[in-house]
């Protein structure tokens, strides 16, 4: 009896051991698999996906304040569409410089309604080309949805670079006077698009950070056997646009770096980081505040005055044109 029990327990010792290890193989090649991927440099390939521009519409036509405000609809032969409000002065015939704005997920393209204080300013403000639930997800729902979010990280660039198409066929724009601001998750989305594009003239990357994987841990305040591994899993995610792969490659082109000293979302190390990556022209500053949504006063207070100061002291638009 004693020899049989033996047995059966060696027996199921084997199988345990082979499940262990099994799993350990597993994990190891999604490991390097994923590894792989972060280090992968993805401009080549948001230069092919962005295509050509094969479709404009434009929906809505209305002026207020000063303004026109289109809704335009884009897509290029790759099958990528994007949805971007556009706000040109009215009255004036003449060329403008064009700031193409990325905000957050939710806002997208409403965050050119939230925008005062830009005459002779063309803005372009785009949605981000994902459809899916936004926000307050479950663990299950998020699990769902990630190869979805994949897709939207990747096709964001392009559609990008497809507003900037679009904007290079206005009679009313300055060529080489295209500015892409990033807000946000939107300043996620910066860095890559300019080592990808080189038509963008200057870039500002607004409570931007570097290091997604620790940016992640650091926000989800839960237990290392978490943390890390969900810091990780997002890390791959977002890996074709991680902003320490491209932020140097904007030089020479100017940069204009945004943050705050007290910002609950975004850790210092992760700003400093970027900060430091970046190659001059460059200008950082510092803001003794927290992380300002786009509809607080003073996000327009601080943040756009810092912005439009910036922009009219490299000669990116007129002085005149940073007061309405």
């Amino acid at each position: 009896m004693f020899r049989i029990t033996g047995t059966i327990t060696m027996h199921h010792l084997r199988h345990v051991l082979a499940v262990l290890v099994g799993l350990c193989v597993l994990v190891a090649a999604v490991y390097v698999t994923g590894e792989w991927f972060r280090r992968c440099d993805y401009r080549d390939k948001f230069g092919v996906m962005s295509g050509m521009l094969t479709s404009v519409e434009v929906t809505i036509d209305e002026r207020h304040g000063g303004h026109l405000f289109q809704s335009v609809d884009l897509r290029n032969d790759n099958g990528i569409a994007v949805s971007a409000c556009l706000k040109v002065p009215a009255g004036e015939e003449k060329r403008y410089p064009a700031l193409v704005i990325l905000g957050g997920l939710v806002t997208g393209r409403q965050t050119i309604d939230y925008l005062d204080g830009t005459s002779g300013i063309i803005l372009l403000a785009l949605d981000y080309p994902y459809e899916g639930k936004k926000k307050k997800l479950s663990a299950l729902e998020f699990v769902g949805s990630l190869p979805r979010m994949r897709r939207a990280v990747l096709e964001t660039v392009p559609s990008v670079m497809l507003g900037i198409d679009y904007l290079l066929t206005r009679d009313d724009v300055i060529p080489d006077r295209i500015i892409l601001a990033g807000g946000s998750l939107g300043a996620l989305f910066v860095p890559a698009t300019m080592a990808a594009d080189r038509r963008i003239t200057a870039g500002a990357i607004l409570f931007g950070a570097g290091d997604i994987e620790f940016l992640v841990r650091s926000d989800l305040h839960l237990p290392s056997i978490v943390a890390v591994p969900a810091g990780w899993m997002c890390a791959v995610l977002t890996s074709p646009v991680e902003p320490l792969k491209y932020v140097a490659d904007i030089s020479p082109r100017p940069l204009f770096m945004l943050n705050g000293s007290v910002d609950p979302r975004i850790p210092v190390r992760c700003s400093r980081i970027l900060h430091e990556t970046a190659r001059e022209p460059k200008t950082v500053v510092w803001l003794d505040t927290g992380h300002l949504g786009i509809r607080s006063k003073e996000f327009h207070e601080v943040v756009i005055r810092e912005l439009l100061e910036w922009l009219t002291s490299n000669g990116l638009i007129e002085s005149t044109q940073s007061q309405d």
